[in-house]
Order: structure tokens, then sequence, then C-alpha cells
């Protein structure tokens, strides 16, 4: 089922799917269980068997087409509203042991068998579990190979590549995988001339690099992925075989190369962190704040020119960073005028609270810029990058230079983290990356409207 017209766009760009970027397909409806799943448990020990409930039927019928990831949502759901129940901890059990995580899902028939002593199905699965363990080979970290993430380009705007980035990096630490991050042809920052566009920008996430995973022996998942493909652009990236690849498919994988080229979000992964983990303990915010501050190092062009403009526009001087936005925001958000008009109050409660006056705008729209400029005069300065005045986002405008589009965004979140305190708009991957890039007092930062990084988007697995 494709997004209602008004829905967000699954591109993660914020906007309006019927007025978005075009790039998901118009027929975009996977196959029944594009990801093929574990048969470990039969469909009807689920716990969800009153097929006169509606919410009972459809998560059944989600389970048989192998859409897990939104029956997982839904089911997350219904215990946030309905609170902790013994038939959703079941049904989080099966879905886990479909797609290998015997432990956990043990872990969950067995909260679900105490809630409901009674009950017969949840004992049921989790004696077919012990069953399982039991005739289980187990090997030990000594005997793992070296294992790897390949990270495609999820192929959207620069700060949404980024967060599918982190979200990959997160699967790369709970599995022990060595993370290879690789932006090819499907990037919109990909000019052709590198081979790898992340480097243009940052410095490898590890030692390793697309050559260790030329060996012919390694075996790779999903199988569209094969080493003759392993570096081009798109396949079957929205419907088809392996198509929507969410991130708890990867959790359990034995393979040695498994590729991640579909969206998860750190919100969505960070349930199934085990308890084992020295990351079981982190919020989704310590989560990301951890990620991107071991592994996200710009490249050293990129940190001069930032020193340059600092120089020249600050010195000695202190001042606030705000991000506002425009341009293709508004197609999703039909009151970001009047959020926008929240900046003026927070930016005056800011410069008075931190005694200063100067303010550094990052903006993709040249109208936000020159009211900026009207209103605030000399004390706002901008660096001098490519903006839109349209409703259509820069990146997605022929005849942009897409290099010098990812070297201007960087610049200009480098430049804000070195800002006394910071203003943006929560529902933007820009003002959400300058927020983590850096360990800001708690009373230096605001974020105008809901933290999407906190938020589920059923968008991208609903068909």
């Amino acid at each position: 089922m494709q997004p209602s017209r008004n829905e967000s766009c699954p591109c993660g760009s914020g906007v309006r799917f019927k007025n978005c970027c075009g790039r998901l397909p118009q027929n975009a409806a996977p196959a029944s269980r594009p990801i093929p799943y574990a048969d470990v448990l039969p469909i009807d020990t689920c716990g969800y068997r009153d097929m006169a409930d509606a919410y009972e039927r459809s998560m059944v019928d989600l389970l048989r087409r192998g859409n897990l990831p939104q029956a997982e949502f839904l089911v997350r759901n219904n215990l946030l509203q309905q609170g902790v129940n013994a038939k959703a901890l079941n049904c989080l059990g099966w879905i886990a042991a479909a797609v290998g995580l015997s432990e956990t899902a043990t872990e969950f028939f067995a909260q679900a068998a105490e809630m409901a002593p009674v009950w017969t199905e949840a004992r049921s699965n989790l004696t077919q579990m012990h069953r399982l363990a039991g005739a289980a080979k187990h090997s030990t970290g000594a005997d793992q190979p070296t294992r790897f993430l390949l990270i495609k380009a999820w192929g959207f705007g620069f700060w949404s590549d980024v967060s599918h980035i982190v979200s990959q990096l997160l699967i790369a630490e709970l599995t022990g995988r060595i993370p290879i991050v690789h932006w090819g042809a499907n990037s919109l920052f990909w000019d052709g001339t590198l081979p790898n566009a992340f480097e243009a920008y940052f410095e490898p996430v590890s030692a390793a690099t697309t050559d260790n995973l030329r060996n012919e022996e390694l075996t790779i998942w999903p199988p569209k992925w094969t080493h003759r493909n392993l570096l081009d652009g798109e396949i079957h990236k929205w419907t088809g075989p392996y198509s929507r690849l969410a991130g708890l498919y990867m959790l359990s994988r034995e393979e040695r190369v498994v590729v991640g080229d579909f969206f998860s979000s750190v919100f969505e992964l960070r349930p199934w962190i085990p308890k084992h983990s020295r990351l079981y303990s982190m919020t989704v915010d310590d989560l990301h704040s951890y990620l991107v501050r071991k592994y996200l190092r710009p490249k050293p062009d990129v940190l001069e020119a930032v020193a340059r403009i600092y120089e020249t526009h600050i010195a000695a001087g202190e001042f606030i960073a705000v991000h506002a936005r425009g341009s293709d925001k508004i197609l999703e958000m039909p009151d970001l005028d009047a959020v926008n008009q929240e900046y003026r109050r927070a930016i005056e409660e800011f410069r008075t609270r931190h005694a200063t006056r100067k303010i550094f705008l990052m903006t993709d729209d040249s109208r936000l810029r020159d009211s900026y400029v009207s209103h605030y005069g000399n004390d706002v300065f901008c660096t001098d990058c490519q903006r839109t005045d349209t409703a259509q986002g820069v990146h997605y405008q022929a005849g942009r230079n897409r290099r010098q589009l990812g070297y201007e965004v960087m610049v200009d979140a480098y430049l804000a983290i070195r800002a006394k305190a910071f203003i943006g708009n929560g529902y933007s991957n820009p003002s959400l990356l300058v927020r983590y890039l850096k360990t800001w007092p708690t009373d230096h930062v605001k974020l105008i409207g809901p933290n999407m990084y906190h938020l589920h988007n059923p968008v991208l697995h609903r068909w």
C-alpha cells in the first residue's frame, strides 16, 4: 500500500508524498514476503486468533505476507496504548524467532508465559525455542570469521543519508561487523569524479574498504547483491525480492557480507538491543551522539574551510547558530511560516541569555536569508552557498554542483557546532545532526517542534 497523499514521503525529506521528489515508484508494492523469513513457528502461534477483531486480523495478514516491520510497529504501538500484555509480547517473540533472534524470542515468550500462566500458546512457543536452542550448534567469538556491513547510499538529502549511515552503524556495532560506507551512482552527491562520494566529505568509518569485499568466497546477503553488482546503484529498493530491507532482518545474518540499502532509524532499532550489550542503557539521543562522534570525521578541507569562515566572521567573539527550513519543507508543513516565526522569540531569548548579538544562519532558502538580513542587519551572517527560492529542494534541482552541495552543507553544520548555542527545526535532519555532533549544555539548544528521531515512520513499510 502506498502512503496517502498527505503523509510524509518515505525518502526522509519530510515532504508530503503527493508533492515529493517522486522517487518512490507509483506502484511500489513488494511481492508477498519480499524478504523470506524463517518458518520457525507456525503462523497460528503468533497469538492472534480472533478474526472477528480487526486489529488481530490485520496482524495475522501482515505476518502472512511477510511484512514484519509493519507488524512490529503495530504491536509496539499496541503496547504503548494498551499497556504490557501477553499477546503483544508473544507476537514480538514470534517476529524475533522469524528473523533468527532466538534468544530475544525466548525472552519475550517467557515474559508472556509469566504474565498469562494459563495461556498455553506462549508456553508452547517457549518450549519450542528451548528445543531449538538445544539442537543448535553455538560458535564462540573466536570461531567467527571477519564479517562486513556495506552501507550503501540511501539516495536522498545529504543529512538524511548521514542519518541512514548512523542507524546502519548501530547495526554494525550490534552484529560485530566492520562497516564500509559506499556512496555510488544513486547518491545525490556523487558527481562521478570519485568512486565513493562519501569519502569526498568524511574519512572512512573503518580501515576496511570495498577492496576487502572482492573475495569471491565471501557470502553476501541479501542475494539480490552479488560480487558483480555490489557497487552498483539501486536494486529492488522499493519493490521486488529483498526490497525495503529493514534493519530488523539484518541482526542475525551469518553471511560474511550484509548490505544495508534501505532506511531504518535508531529509534526502530533500539528496542532490539540485547540486555548484555553496553549500548542497552543508552537512549535514542545517547546512541546518536555516540555513533556520530565515534564515526563521523570530516575531511581536512571541510574543517579548514570552517576555520577560515570562523576567523573572517567571528574571530574571538561568540555567536548563536540558527538552522531554519524553507524551500520544500513548506510542502510537508503548511504552518512552516508560523513555525519559523517562533524562531524570533527563541533567538531573542538566547541572545539575552548568552550575551551575544551575532547570528549564524543555516538555510537552504534564499528568501529566508533575505528576511533574516532585513530583520537582523549586520548581526546575521551566512556562508556563500547554493540556495533556492522555490519549493523544490536544491539537491533535487538539475544543473547543481553535486559535490559542492555536499561540501557546503558540511561546512555549515561544522561551523554551527562552534556556536555557543543552537536553535533548529526538530523535524529536520541538518538540525538534528548539529544537535548530536556536540555535547551542548541543555539550555544551549532549542529544537522547535518534535524531534523526528524520536518517532516511527510507518510509511516505509506500508504495503
